[in-house]
């Protein structure tokens, strides 16, 4: 009888662990947070046959594609602005035709445009096409 009772014992005992560590683990699978995969480029960048997600400045409207927010970064009223749109001033513009820069260098993690001076210098604006009213970052009197 003896016997019995240690051979009851242990097996309670060892049920028990095995489904506090079941517990355990089913418990901390919810705390895992999911990260949303990120979805495909626009068609205007595809257009321009790239392929990788990357940052994108167009430099003939002074503005950003962030591909991490995936959206577009542009200057008004005195600041930076993110819209998941395209701009209103741009409604009339077919992106895919327009000049854009790969910011393939630079990490998804970043802001383009908190190096826009250099980007401004490094790809000034072509300004033989359309007339259209873009604001221009003043980004120099703006720290």
């Amino acid at each position: 009888m003896k016997a019995l009772t240690w051979i009851l014992a242990i097996c309670t005992l060892t049920f028990s662990t095995s489904y506090g560590q079941h517990k355990k683990k089913h418990h901390s699978k919810s705390k895992t947070k999911v990260m949303p995969m990120p979805q495909a480029m626009p068609d205007w960048y595809t257009a321009h046959g790239n392929k990788e997600r990357a940052h994108v400045y167009f430099p003939d409207y002074y503005m950003f594609y962030d591909a991490n927010k995936q959206g577009f970064v542009y200057w008004s009223h005195n600041k930076w602005e993110f819209s998941p749109t395209t701009p209103l001033f741009l409604e009339k513009v077919d992106l895919r035709k327009s000049r854009i820069k790969v910011l393939d260098g630079l990490s998804l993690d970043l802001q383009p445009q908190q190096n826009y001076p250099n980007y401004m210098k490094l790809y000034p604006p072509d300004r033989t096409g359309d007339p259209i009213n873009v604001p221009v970052p003043n980004v120099m009197n703006n720290k």
